[in-house]
């Protein structure tokens, strides 16, 4: 078996010995998950603590054998659109991404990344970070983002046909 999936097993069992190799494991597909859509490393940061108190909560629910990062993938996902809906809301503004900060400091590598990512809409970044970042199939991220397998394909395709005229055939 899998490491990781020990290491669930075992905070399955409230032994929380190897929480911190878990969570070093899975970071960064939760942050890129989350920052996709809130746009704001604190807040971003914020809910990756939410993401894994409901994984925790919510463990029993977590199928054996099932990926670990899809399924953490689309609890911060999920936390990160109720944000931003609640942020929407309270703001009643049009134009509300443009009013939240962006990241301001970010590692030099985070800084690439979010450069390349910024040249896609919200839909390819989103399939793009799912698939490339956090290592998800096309069949798991059309179940996260709830659209055809088709669709999916077709998106991700799109985008790093867009990504390698803009930036070149580093892909």
């Amino acid at each position: 078996m899998d490491p990781i999936h020990d290491i669930i097993e075992a905070l399955r069992q409230k032994k929380y010995d190897e929480f911190d190799t878990f969570y070093n494991l899975t970071k960064n597909q939760v942050f890129y998950a989350i920052i996709n859509i809130v746009h704001n490393k604190d807040q971003a940061e914020d809910l990756m603590q939410e993401t894994y108190i409901k994984f925790l909560e919510k463990i029993d629910q977590y199928k054996t054998g099932a990926n670990p990062y899809a399924y953490l993938s689309k609890i911060a996902r999920n936390l990160a659109i109720n944000y931003y809906n609640r942020e929407k809301k309270i703001t009643k503004d049009d134009e509300f991404l443009n009013t939240i900060p962006y990241i301001e400091e970010q590692q030099p590598d985070d800084e690439d990344i979010f450069k390349i990512l910024n040249l896609l809409d919200d839909t390819e970044k989103e399939v793009v970070t799912l698939k490339i970042i956090n290592d998800l199939k096309f069949r798991e991220i059309a179940a996260i983002l709830k659209k055809p397998l088709g669709t999916v394909i077709w998106i991700y395709n799109k985008a790093i046909k867009k990504l390698k005229n803009k930036v070149g055939d580093v892909l």
